[in-house]
């Protein structure tokens, strides 16, 4: 039986995929990227700060990654070692572009809901709230949201994620958990002032 990559994506597929192509099948190849694009565009909108860079970064990842495939041993599987060519990628352009602040996101829950576009009733609420989680994830400090999200959003197990991050198995899993509960801490926070029930299964659905 075959290894399975994050996302219930089979490791197998993923080298048929790579083994087609080198056998000249383009179209494998198109498969093969089309698989992780949303995937890469993830890890890069956990590095930067804006949405449009990463977008951006993630074209660049991709295309850097077609460009090294050939030097592709298979020494690991090709998730880890794309997310690591991704993670590479947004680093060096977060070095070289200068840091553009997004709009600061409101304060506070009744800051969010005076807003005129939004229902009052609590199911509005509701699902304005799961839009925001991934706002109250972009301000997260890096070194806890990118093992979130390698973690959570994608399944990335943490033995990898400490292997992508070049950090120890211990820091890695204390920056998820610590990440987690401040994740979980600020949807508590806006929960309450929203008044909203049943806030608790909320964060566990």
């Amino acid at each position: 039986m075959g290894t399975t990559s994050p996302a219930g994506v089979s490791a197998d597929d993923d080298t048929t995929l790579i083994e087609a192509w080198r056998r000249g099948d383009d179209e494998a190849l198109a498969a093969l990227v089309e698989r992780y694009r949303a995937r890469v565009y993830r890890i890069a909108l956990g590095v930067l700060p804006r949405a449009d860079e990463a977008e951006e970064a993630a074209q660049e990842s991709l295309l850097a990654a077609v460009g090294s495939l050939p030097r592709f041993r298979g020494e690991s599987r090709f998730s880890t070692w794309l997310y690591r060519v991704t993670l590479n990628t947004c680093f060096k352009r977060r070095r070289r572009v200068s840091r553009r602040r997004e709009s600061p996101l409101p304060e506070t829950a009744a800051e969010t809901l005076a807003d005129p576009a939004a229902l009052p009733d609590e199911v509005a609420a509701r699902r304005r709230l799961r839009q925001r989680v991934a706002g109250f994830l972009a301000v997260l400090p890096e070194h806890y949201r990118v093992p979130v999200v390698l973690s959570d959003a994608l399944d990335v197990p943490v033995a990898e994620v400490a292997e992508l991050l070049g950090i120890s198995l211990p820091a890695a899993k204390a920056r998820v958990r610590r990440g987690r509960l401040r994740l979980r801490a600020e949807v508590e926070r806006y929960c309450k002032e929203a008044g909203l029930s049943g806030w608790q299964e909320l964060l566990e659905g």
